[in-house]
């Protein structure tokens, strides 16, 4: 499972580059589908990194609360962020009347840029090199 770091770090860039360029061109709804993912496969490199695999979103959240948050190598604001990203996209992928306006874009946006770069700065000193994936 280590393995797929890179697997999940790649698609990770691709989703925030997809939210980056669909802000950009005002498309508020669908940034928070692709900031919401690029954050969930950023958590999914770092699960890999301990040979933990899962696609439930809800495990992919306790168990990056539990195997990184409780041992105080992220902040439970990370946490935070990722779980109001799931709202986010849950909320804007099946609720017709809700209206996703440019300042709930750019937090996505910049709170799943954060998050990638601290995940990168994680992997650098757990052996892996992120560059080679984005």
């Amino acid at each position: 499972m280590r393995s797929n770091v890179g697997n999940y770090m790649s698609r990770a860039y691709d989703c925030l580059r997809q939210a980056q360029i669909l802000s950009n061109e005002h498309e508020y709804t669908g940034v928070c589908n692709r900031a919401y993912y690029a954050y969930f496969d950023t958590v999914r490199a770092l699960l890999a990194t301990l040979d933990i695999a899962t696609r439930s979103h809800s495990a992919v959240q306790n168990l990056f609360s539990l195997h990184f948050v409780k041992e105080g190598l992220f902040d439970k604001q990370d946490v935070r962020a990722l779980a109001k990203l799931f709202n986010m996209r849950q909320e804007s992928d099946y609720d017709a009347e809700l209206t996703v306006d440019a300042d709930d874009a750019r937090y996505a946006v910049d709170v799943t840029n954060e998050f990638l770069q601290q995940a990168e700065a994680y992997l650098r000193q757990t052996g892996f090199d992120p560059s080679t994936y984005s």
